[in-house]
């Protein structure tokens, strides 16, 4: 496809967005990591940061704008313009680096790296995150019947890849993020190739991975909220009931 070179530089600027709102919301989300980790127990939830919801909540609120073809940024023209610019370029890393966050944050705390929370714990949370973002992702799937860009099925709203990567690499930034501040950078970087592979394999619209970004750290977010209170609801019934024996 001939390209002007008015379009030329669009063609280079679109499949790096995605790249530029993911650190961004990644600088953000590290600004607020001091403030919202003061509470280290395990029965009670982290002091809520509105920068930790602002960033996820501006991911879901662009993906929704793209939605749109009444402007030039929409999904439709980001598409064309990656599948333009990687010349029919296929890959299966996208399937393996989904996972790529939490085998980190599984390895890191296989080989004792001391983190926020313990093990058990962690655990918790790396499933309650999981949970949560499942519940949302293939509830809006089977809900809002958006076609693949490949024409494959009517499951592409949103990135199911995508919101597992962040919620796995949303965990990660809270437990290891003080420890080193390469480690949640090496999550957000998986997380965000995920995404962007996913348009390269025609699979997503950039719609599909910003919504599906911004799930995967609301959903690490409720799990640190959501996961106390569970654990204290269970803690008082377990001892409620050794009480009576």
């Amino acid at each position: 496809m001939n390209l002007s070179p008015v379009e030329k530089p669009g063609q280079r600027w679109h499949p790096r967005l995605l790249w530029v709102l993911i650190f961004t919301g990644w600088t953000l989300q590290g600004a607020a990591q001091s403030d919202s980790l003061l509470s280290e127990s395990p029965y009670h939830a982290p002091r809520l940061s509105i920068t930790r919801l602002v960033v996820p909540s501006a991911f879901i609120g662009t993906g929704i704008y793209t939605l749109s073809d009444n402007h030039a940024f929409n999904r439709f023209r980001v598409r064309g313009e990656i599948q333009d610019h990687i010349h029919g370029y296929r890959t299966h890393l996208d399937d393996y680096l989904a996972y790529g966050p939490s085998a980190l944050l599984t390895g890191l705390t296989v080989a004792g790296v001391e983190g926020r929370s313990t093990p058990f714990d962690r655990a918790g949370l790396w499933l309650t995150a999981n949970a949560i973002a499942g519940a949302l992702t293939f509830g809006l799937k089977h809900t809002t019947g958006y076609v693949r860009p490949d024409g494959s099925n009517n499951q592409s709203f949103p990135s199911g890849h995508t919101s597992f990567a962040f919620a796995g690499a949303g965990v990660l930034d809270r437990e290891f993020g003080r420890t080193n501040v390469l480690i949640p950078v090496a999550g957000y970087a998986m997380a965000g190739s995920t995404g962007y592979l996913r348009m390269v394999n025609d699979k997503h619209w950039i719609s599909d991975v910003l919504v599906g970004a911004g799930i995967g750290l609301l959903s690490a977010e409720a799990a640190y909220h959501v996961y106390p209170w569970v654990k204290r609801k269970l803690t008082r019934r377990r001892n409620r009931h050794a009480l009576s024996n």
